[in-house]
């Protein structure tokens, strides 16, 4: 069985665009889950020095007004830094 998970944000008519890929016809389940804000959630608790030290930075960048971003707008802004050169 194929399994695809994708998350959004709920928009103001609460329509949910499927992936196009999906085929029409194919027969789904569609579990709503709701998620919290921060996919760090506030009782999470690191085991290690290096991982409290990351939660640290994490929780001061987000107070003065740092935004999270994606792994692809990571790469983007260190591809920008570099002056438009690529890892390649």
């Amino acid at each position: 069985m194929q399994s695809l998970t994708f998350e959004t944000k709920v928009p103001t008519d609460h329509q949910v665009q499927l992936p196009d890929d999906l085929p029409v016809g194919v027969l789904v389940r569609i579990t709503v889950e709701r998620l919290t804000d921060d996919p760090m959630a506030e009782d999470y608790q690191p085991r290690t020095e290096i991982g409290r030290l990351a939660l640290a930075a994490r929780k001061a960048y987000l107070a003065s007004g740092g935004e999270l971003r994606s792994a692809d707008e990571i790469s983007e802004e260190v591809r920008r830094r570099r002056g438009g050169l690529s890892d390649e």
